[in-house]
């Protein structure tokens, strides 16, 4: 149906009271109101909307299962009710649940003009041609940092694969994102026995490296010892061996691959060998190429690339492809804490195709880390409800 209005939210509010809130805007475009003869006519906003029917038998098993275990339960903290649906989601790799996340990863970057999705200009979308039910959300994902294209196509996922009933159902939704947004991510593990941190200067790894060790150590009671080839700045040295030291973990620097290899030599009998390196800028590409050498023709080490979530995701992905050349097994989060736009974290997941295996989120040794396990992920990228959020910013 054709609405006229003096502007779009006036238009906004017709389209509600007639077709409800689960109406879709299919266009909008401005044309002059007034008689033939008149002199001077008045600009008028004209918006087309329309609105689906539903059938039930559409409905999607992965939501009835959510719903037979959710009817019921009283309201609890967030993170609590998303763990309980940690066995829900091990049985539901081929849920069509499943389905609608590798239908998101294939065309993510490639979303067609549809009913449903106007492009304003490159890199935006138009909220308005989502269903009023689901904008909040839209909202919320962006807020968080994920990238618009992607909370595009999750809110209309969310639409399509709920009852309207279930969508005004916040807690509820917001439960269904949650395990929807932990579908994007892959849990790493260090299961070789070298592992080595990469990445640029300023990112956290000689920290990092401490809390794997002692984290390896005093809680997984294994023999550890640690590699440092990050001679160029003193106080690394420094402050690795204060912690090797600290945990009576042994330690060596070195210089040339030879070195490296000798010291490898040396640990062979440890459980766990973690090896710091220099951290170089990802636009320096002679000093990168310096510090790959020293890894060439290296077997059975795991490379995690260490990345700050407080640095712009551009960048990141700057990094990422340059460092790429020494061969990446996953993504290692720091600066959590540092940031407000945990969602990048997702935005790495999908353009990188790499798991990801701790999370750090401050400087206590070996507190401040997490391994990176997907609906821990998820849950704090979306921790806080709608309202929850709508407080915040209306004190």
């Amino acid at each position: 149906k054709t609405f006229e209005a003096n502007n779009l939210q006036e238009a906004i509010r017709k389209i509600k009271k007639e077709l409800g809130e689960e109406a879709v805007i299919l266009s909008t475009r401005k044309i002059k109101k007034g008689s033939f003869f008149s002199f001077f006519k008045r600009e008028v906003i004209e918006v087309t909307a329309a609105v689906e029917h539903k059938q039930e038998s559409k409905k999607n098993n992965f939501a009835s299962l959510v719903e037979s275990q959710t009817t019921d339960t009283p309201k609890q903290d967030l993170e609590k009710k998303i763990l309980e649906l940690e066995n829900l989601l091990k049985s539901a790799t081929k849920n069509p649940l499943q389905d609608i996340v590798e239908s998101i990863k294939n065309d993510l970057d490639n979303l067609k003009s549809s009913l449903s999705y106007m492009a304003k200009k490159e890199g935006e979308v138009d909220i308005y041609n989502l269903p009023f039910s689901v904008q909040k959300y839209f909202n919320l994902m962006n807020e968080k940092g994920i990238n618009k294209k992607y909370s595009f196509k999750i809110s209309k996922a969310i639409y399509d694969n709920l009852y309207a009933e279930k969508l005004k159902d916040e807690n509820y939704t917001i439960k269904y994102l949650t395990v929807l947004l932990s579908q994007f991510f892959k849990p790493a593990d260090f299961n070789e026995q070298i592992v080595v941190l990469t990445g640029p200067t300023g990112v956290g790894k000689t920290t990092t490296i401490a809390k794997l060790a002692a984290i390896e150590k005093l809680k997984n009671k294994k023999k550890v010892s640690i590699i440092t080839t990050d001679t160029y700045r003193i106080g690394a040295v420094d402050q690795l061996l204060t912690y090797s030291k600290i945990m009576e973990i042994p330690m060596h620097v070195c210089i040339t691959k030879n070195d490296l290899q000798k010291a490898v030599n040396e640990f062979s009998g440890y459980d766990k060998i973690f090896i710091d390196t220099v951290g170089r800028s990802q636009k320096d590409i002679k000093r990168l190429e310096e510090s790959f050498s020293l890894f060439k023709d290296q077997e059975g080490m795991h490379f995690s690339l260490v990345l700050a979530l407080n640095t712009k995701e551009e960048d990141c992905m700057e990094i990422y492809e340059k460092f790429s050349k020494l061969r990446i097994d996953s993504l290692l989060l720091t600066k959590l804490d540092e940031t407000n736009t945990p969602g990048t974290m997702l935005n790495f997941a999908v353009k990188t195709k790499k798991p990801i295996s701790y999370i750090s989120f401050g400087q206590d040794v070996p507190d401040d880390i997490a391994k990176a396990d997907p609906l821990s992920i998820s849950s704090f990228i979306i921790k806080n409800t709608i309202k929850e959020e709508e407080n915040e910013r209306s004190s």
